[in-house]
């Protein structure tokens, strides 16, 4: 299930969360986000091909992909608004993040960062996102629903089913 926003912990990025069993390094999803964008995209049927300069990651942005990623494993449903009720212009001024574009890409029961991807560039709205030629960076958080309170041993779905992904692109806006 898709709606048109990783938070991993590595010596290179100390500041990311590791919440998911799936996750990559940052530099290997911002590596897969950008192969993305130099391959190009038809986002639209009837539109052209969109190809779009390489990303950097972000810490701030990391930072809020996984609060929001947090957010709907816990309370078991994906959004893009969080439990109080904020959008992510809301939550990206909350963290401090100022910005000239954002844009945010959530899904959940997708078992990797390379099926969650696939499933954003298939989709219009999504694939906008991931294409937006506005936004010069990303934070990718991925959160496993059931690690959340589940007893050893519960039935139910599998950690990828309930595997929760927001993307945060933007563009900081320059300090004055």
């Amino acid at each position: 299930m898709l709606l048109a926003g990783l938070a991993i912990a590595t010596s290179a990025h100390p500041e990311a969360l590791v919440r998911c069993g799936a996750i990559p390094t940052p530099d290997d999803a911002l590596r897969l986000v950008n192969e993305a964008r130099a391959r190009g995209a038809m986002c639209h049927a009837a539109g052209g091909v969109t190809v779009a300069a390489p990303l950097k990651w972000s810490a701030s942005l990391a930072a809020v992909a996984a609060a929001q990623a947090q957010d709907m494993a816990a309370s078991n449903r994906m959004g893009h608004r969080d439990r109080q009720d904020r959008g992510l212009a809301e939550r990206l001024n909350a963290m401090g993040y100022r910005y000239s574009a954002a844009a945010e890409n959530v899904a959940v029961g997708y078992p990797t960062v390379d099926a969650v991807v696939d499933a954003w560039i298939d989709s219009a709205a999504h694939c906008d996102n991931l294409m937006n030629t506005a936004v010069r960076e990303i934070g990718l958080a991925c959160v496993d629903g059931r690690g959340h309170g589940a007893a050893p041993g519960d039935a139910g779905a599998s950690p990828a089913e309930d595997r929760y992904w927001t993307l945060v692109l933007g563009a900081a806006r320059p300090t004055r």
